[in-house]
This record gives structure tokens, sequence and C-alpha cells, in this order.
């Protein structure tokens, strides 16, 4: 793709100055992921990638932060551009169709491996 990466840590790894969100994770543990204050620029483009949402916590999070920092955020297509902007889009292996992954795939353009006829078997854990 010839663009670059950034990860969103679990707090207490970056040895620069970040910003902090709460969430709580697929197993219900509390946790706070971080990001540099630097990295993200208003009106950059951003994918988010994740291998694997199952309850959306984690992606949530990592979009709260995106949001904070002011990247780039295009319309869903199925929604009013003036009442809600998203990220340029989400992408992972699987989508679960959990509360927190429906939310995403409701708000954001999303893109995943699963094909519909198998789904329920991903969000049955089977």
């Amino acid at each position: 793709l010839q663009k670059g990466f950034l990860a969103i840590r679990k707090a207490g790894h970056l040895c620069v100055q970040t910003l902090a969100q709460p969430y709580t994770d697929y197993s219900g543990r509390e946790k706070v992921m971080e990001v540099r204050t630097d990295a993200i620029s208003p009106g950059l483009r951003i994918l988010l990638v994740d291998q694997w949402i199952e309850t959306g916590g984690t992606m949530r999070a990592a979009i709260e932060l995106v949001e904070r920092l002011g990247g780039v955020w295009n319309h869903h297509p199925h929604t009013l551009w003036w009442l809600v902007h998203f990220p340029t889009g989400v992408a992972a292996i699987c989508i679960e169709g959990s509360e927190g992954g429906q939310w995403i795939q409701q708000r954001y353009k999303c893109s995943h491996c699963v094909p519909p006829r198998l789904q329920p078997h991903f969000n049955n854990h089977q």
C-alpha cells in the first residue's frame, strides 16, 4: 500500500506523549489503550484494522482515539452526512454479529472476509 502504519497500543508501552482511552475487552476486562498525540493530524485519512472484532469494545476505543485526534471522517452511505461522520474505514478478518459488531457495521464503512452464509457460525463460535 505504501502507506504509513501506526499501532494503537496498550497503555504504558509508548515513551512519547499519548492520548489514552479506556475500554472493556472481549473478556470483560477493563483496559486502556493509547496512541501518540503527534501521529494523527486533522484531515489524515485512516483505515482502522483489527484481526477480529468480537464485542467491538477495542475497535470503538480506537475509533474514539482517532476521532479525538481529528482523523478524516466519511459518512456511511445509508446515514445522513450532517448527522454522523465516520473514519475512512474499518477492516477485520471477521466482524461478529454482536451488539458492538453491529454498531460498527451500521455506522462505518467495513470490510471483512466472512461470507454471509458462514457469518452465523462465527457469531455462535462454531
